[in-house]
């Protein structure tokens, strides 16, 4: 099956009816907010990733998702509103001390892929993080995050070169950045399609602080868990 080939079915699963007379470096644009199109509860996404080795695992990452959303998306469709992206809302039931404990463990899973990669520039920045913190909001604007970009790049760089059980996934790459927005979702959702990479599913930790509603940077030897 070609790209081509595949990107048709998940038009037709969708029901998009999408003009996909391009060229082929254009279909990735087609589908973004391809996940949103399954909302509420994600009934027949699983059309989209049969075509796909290891399609059942990839399907099996993202269904959280849709179960963490479902309510917000039902209350917004009563009100004649479609939600643009995937937003779960703040789970009551994780404390300060779990989710710091869980931020805890995204830095040292980073460690682990930074030994596998023999990163060891950006081992030594993970190593001077200590400590963790719970706060509501962020300030962006103010914050030089430079340990967030060196992941950034190390993650980008290794999801460029490694290779792909599967070469159609690169079809969804706008799909998944859509879902909300944040480079660090795609690589977790993704994961059982690189042929070459960490025992350790090193992204879980992130994955379990985004279902429960919170978000992660770094700041002054801390790693900082924060609501927007």
């Amino acid at each position: 099956m070609t790209n081509f080939e595949y990107a048709r079915r998940i038009d037709e699963a969708a029901g998009l009816d999408l003009d996909l007379d391009c060229k082929e470096i254009d279909l990735q644009d087609k589908f973004y907010g391809l996940f949103q199109c399954f909302m509420p509860d994600g009934v027949g996404v699983g059309a989209v990733f049969a075509p796909l080795q290891n399609g059942e695992a990839l399907q099996a990452r993202i269904m959280p998702i849709y179960a963490v959303t479902a309510q917000r998306t039902r209350e917004a469709f009563d009100q004649g509103m479609a939600p643009g992206y995937f937003c779960p809302p703040q789970d009551p039931k994780f404390s300060g001390e779990a989710l710091k404990s869980l931020a805890l463990a995204h830095v040292r899973n980073l460690k682990i892929f930074a030994e596998f990669l023999g990163r060891s520039e950006l081992l030594k920045i993970l190593e001077q993080i200590k400590s963790a913190r719970v706060q509501e909001g962020f300030d962006f604007a103010h914050s030089k995050d430079e340990l967030a970009d060196a992941v950034y790049e190390t993650i980008t760089e290794w999801m460029i070169d490694t290779p792909k059980l599967d070469a159609k996934l690169w079809v969804l790459g706008e799909a998944y950045y859509s879902i909300n927005c944040d480079y660090l979702l795609p690589v977790y959702l993704q994961y059982p399609n690189y042929a070459q990479k960490p025992q350790e599913d090193f992204l879980k930790p992130y994955f379990e602080l985004y279902l429960a509603g919170r978000q992660i940077t770094f700041e002054r030897g801390e790693v900082v868990v924060f609501t927007r």
